[in-house]
């Protein structure tokens, strides 16, 4: 019954030409949305071009959307053998099944149970402000600064949601629009990184370890187990195209690739936590003292680089931590409960005994804290 009557709603918001909402927002900024929208590929419109402003948004929309907003459609369609199959809902039509699966997998959207999603179901305000607070990193969603209950409150406190929309009964693609638009077009103070270069991350916050491992939670899920990563002999595979110039140094000081392998993977990591050229790198003298984001070479006595991984912790007292590396049989690879990949400071055997070496980024002035043992996962 409660879908019938969504429905129905859906129904009686599209046969309105403009809601109550919309007509809180000008109609000037309701253009400039659509534009941003349109020019950013974040919507598209019906086969006459037409956006549908004053349709209701649905959660097949959604999933699309958001997909498009995090910047996943290349990389979705790229592992469609992946991503489908994680969409496990028996509502959801074929063409949204690609969206709704890497959603789902990046915990973008969540469905009613295992089998329902609800994908003709009308968005309700506080999951549009919910997802939006989410893909705009405003952290939160654990009760200590937002919920999915105050979303739009917070949501309406920044100025990205007129109140008149979130008491709405579900949100329509212009609300949709405007929300995005002023979410992430125009100037965001509480948001807006404060310094970018050496002593800072990529997002603007200061170089620590917890800000490192902030930015390692959100690689893991634009780049997630499984994933398919290439090899220089698998065309069409991922490989390294973010601007490494520092981590690249560090690969080729070693003869590794800086575009394909377990190397690009690395420096790809590294550049996205500490930037391009900022916090050049160093080897580190003491390995105990491995912290969240070091880049780790498994050497040979003979100087060949077995694999190359980014640490994800300090090691325990056993000498033990997890990591995170591409091309591990042609993926990438994270630990998880059922699979601890970790690497032990007193090396490896085999056919010859190997042993690690680590360079680091992090300043020189922030000192081994010993706060990021054993916080993986």
């Amino acid at each position: 019954m409660k879908r019938i009557l969504d429905l129905l709603l859906c129904m009686a918001l599209a046969l309105t030409l403009a809601s109550p909402a919309l007509a809180a927002a000008s109609q000037t900024e309701l253009d400039r949305a659509a534009a941003y929208v349109r020019e950013n590929g974040i919507m598209s419109g019906d086969q006459n071009g037409d956006l549908n402003l004053s349709s209701c948004l649905n959660r097949a929309e959604l999933a699309v959307l958001l997909t498009r907003l995090n910047g996943g459609v290349t990389k979705a369609k790229a592992n469609a053998d992946f991503y489908t199959p994680k969409c496990t809902f028996v509502d959801v039509p074929e063409w949204a099944r690609l969206y709704v699966g890497y959603c789902v997998k990046n915990n973008l959207l969540f469905g009613y149970d295992k089998l329902h999603y609800g994908s003709a179901d009308p968005v309700m305000p506080a999951a549009a402000c919910t997802v939006i607070l989410r893909a705009r990193g405003v952290l939160g969603g654990d009760g200590s600064v937002w919920s999915y209950n105050t979303a739009c409150s917070y949501a309406v406190g920044l100025g990205w949601i007129d109140e008149s929309a979130a008491q709405e009964k579900a949100i329509t693609r212009g609300d949709m629009a405007i929300l995005i638009y002023r979410a992430f077009a125009e100037p965001q103070q509480e948001t807006t990184p404060q310094q970018l270069g050496d002593g800072y991350l990529t997002n603007g916050k200061p170089v620590t370890e917890e800000n490192v491992l902030e930015l390692l939670h959100l690689i893991e899920q634009d780049w997630p187990t499984d994933a398919i990563w290439g090899t220089h002999n698998t065309p069409g595979t991922h490989k390294n195209e973010v601007a490494s110039t520092e981590s690249g140094r560090i690969m080729r000081s070693y003869g590794e690739s800086n575009t394909y392998g377990c190397g690009a993977y690395a420096s790809m990591v590294s550049s996205l936590i500490f930037g391009d050229k900022t916090n050049p790198g160093r080897k580190l003298e003491d390995i105990s003292k491995i912290r969240p984001g070091d880049i780790v070479f498994v050497v040979s006595p003979e100087g060949k680089v077995g694999h190359v991984v980014i640490a994800l912790e300090s090691p325990n007292h056993e000498g033990r931590f997890h990591r995170t590396d591409g091309n591990h049989g042609g993926t990438i690879q994270w630990p998880d409960a059922e699979t601890l990949r970790s690497y032990s400071l007193s090396g490896f055997s085999g056919i010859s005994p190997r042993h690690l070496e680590v360079w680091t980024r992090y300043p020189e002035s922030i000192a081994y804290t010993g706060n990021s043992v054993e916080v993986w996962p």
